[in-house]
């Protein structure tokens, strides 16, 4: 007991213990007089950040790692609170968990469908902020849960001012909330208020399960809080919650509440949905007149704009370097435009992003060829060129790159590159390599600038008379290792002085940035002379 007591009282040790002692002395009062259903939120936002840092969320797993000095005994604490929470629950929702011990480790583990049960508790109890979950891990969450929307019946009214108004109840593991909706002149509203900021923080929640992300406001200096969703977002939802919505709007329509026209295109919106992924809006996907690849979303709400212009910052794209936004105004449309270099940015996150990035920027780009593939095949091809040339970004290395082109071996044997200050004060971007070509060791240099109204990037090199063979000879060689490392040849141009001079432009630059010793600073260089 005295080595117990000891080990203990170090804080390491101390927290192992202090939590799950704590939920099953929450769990074992609520079998008494405290309220259940306060235990059970309680206890799902312990052990929901319990998994946030020591555990994972799998599609048919969720585990629990416990290790260290006395984790056995952490362990069965945590089993005796598991044994303790089930006799709580309702059958539906009563999960089993297996033990697995080795070096140490205990893993606790919930699989296939006693996971799904488990994720249907956290769904709701996880920790969040304004709808969405404090940790990525949780995302998996949302798939397992069950949720139940319900019209009330015969809410659907009237309202003194003129406004139709209606009951919708959105429920899942035992917990429900009430929302209001009110058909506006402008939108549908869906929203709950309370002075309650734990309940409208489980709207929210429920909002986000039912596929509508949502965040919680403060109204003033009342002490309310509130959590709100219109038209486009309660279209991307999940189809229950559509169907019910468009209840209501026939039901208003019929009743000569509302305008036909009106309730028609809100119909029309419903039925179709906004999303093809769960939290995804609907962008457009298609080809320009140029034949450039446009990847758009619009809408006239400005929460929606923002909602992802948060999420693709949240990503890790920048706002003018790989994306555009305009706010709506006026009743127009507002909208978030991917640029190429922000589609080729998600697909490098998705593969060399940190975790969370890594997880957010796969699904978009999974999302963006899916709705590419929609549109024919000319634009997935397009779609796919571009993430392919993405995720090439920083994956090779030019010391020991070999490649023939055109008849011409060319060896690279190093290289780099580096911004400077040129003439006038323009930050110039010098790539510079060592390569044989047909046997022939040379130094190249591209200089890229910018230049012109559209603030484009061209870099030039300059064949050297001194070179073997002279200006002619290098000129060649020169092409062929720009070919070799870009896939792209150089512009040649031969000036009436004798100088012959090559120019590369943006599409070379990307290919140059598939180099691990390049990538970065040309990153850097791109940002640091965009025009925002």
């Amino acid at each position: 007991m005295r080595c117990l007591a000891r080990d203990c009282a170090r804080d390491a040790v101390a927290r192992k213990f202090v939590e799950p002692a704590l939920e099953l002395i929450m769990l074992d009062e609520a079998r008494g007089g405290f309220d259940r259903r306060e235990a059970l939120l309680w206890f799902g936002e312990m052990y929901a950040t319990a998994i946030a840092g020591d555990g994972s969320v799998e599609s048919r797993e969720v585990v629990l790692t416990v290790g260290g000095e006395l984790g056995g005994g952490a362990a069965l604490l945590r089993l005796a609170t598991l044994r303790l929470l089930n006799q709580l629950l309702p059958e539906d929702l009563k999960f089993g968990v297996r033990t697995y011990a080795g070096e140490g480790i205990y893993r606790i583990a919930a699989i296939g469908d006693d996971a799904a049960r488990l994720k249907r508790i956290l769904a709701v109890t996880a920790p969040s902020a304004g709808g969405g979950y404090l940790s990525p891990k949780f995302d998996g969450f949302v798939e397992a849960a069950k949720v139940e929307v319900r019209l009330d019946e015969g809410s659907i009214r009237r309202t003194k001012g003129g406004r139709v108004a209606a009951d919708l109840t959105i429920s899942e593991g035992g917990d429900d909330v009430k929302f209001n909706v009110y058909l506006r002149e402008k939108a549908i509203v869906l929203q709950f208020r309370s002075t309650d900021h734990s309940r409208v923080e489980l709207a929210a929640r429920l909002l986000k399960l039912a596929g509508v992300s949502a965040e919680v406001k403060k109204e003033g200096d009342r002490g309310v809080w509130y959590v709100e969703a219109t038209t486009d977002g309660l279209a991307a939802g999940r189809k229950e919650l559509r169907d019910a919505i468009a209840d209501i709007v026939r039901e208003a329509a019929k009743s000569g509440w509302v305008d036909a026209g009106k309730a028609e295109r809100w119909l029309d919106k419903l039925r179709g949905g906004l999303t093809l992924r769960e939290g995804w809006p609907k962008y457009h996907v298609g080809l320009a007149r140029s034949g450039a690849l446009e990847v758009r979303y619009t809408s006239t709400n400005p929460d929606n704009i923002e909602r992802e212009v948060q999420r693709l910052r949240a990503m890790g794209l920048v706002e003018g370097r790989h994306f555009a936004v305009k706010m709506p105004e006026g009743g127009r449309e507002g909208y978030v435009s991917i640029l190429r270099d922000g589609l080729m940015r998600a697909a490098w996150l998705s593969v060399y992003g940190s975790e969370g990035q890594r997880e957010l920027a796969a699904k978009f780009v999974g999302y963006i060829l899916e709705r590419a593939e929609k549109e024919g095949r000319e634009v997935h091809e397009k779609a796919l060129e571009i993430v392919k040339r993405g995720k090439e970004v920083a994956s090779l290395r030019l010391a020991g790159f070999e490649k023939v082109v055109d008849g011409r071996l060319v060896k690279v044997i190093g290289g780099g590159a580096r911004s400077e200050e040129g003439r006038g004060g323009k930050t110039l971007l010098r790539i510079q390599i060592t390569a044989e070509v047909d046997g022939v060791r040379g130094d190249y240099t591209v200089t890229y600038g910018r230049y012109g109204k559209n603030n484009a990037a061209v870099g030039r090199a300059v064949a050297r008379a001194s070179a073997p063979g002279g200006r002619e000879a290098d000129a060649e060689r020169l092409s062929a290792l720009i070919k070799a490392l870009t896939g792209r040849e150089p512009k040649v141009r031969r000036m009436k002085n004798g100088e012959i001079l090559l120019e590369c432009y943006e599409g070379h630059l990307e290919g140059f940035m598939r180099y691990a010793e390049l990538y970065e600073t040309i990153e850097r260089w791109l940002e640091e002379t965009s025009r925002r």
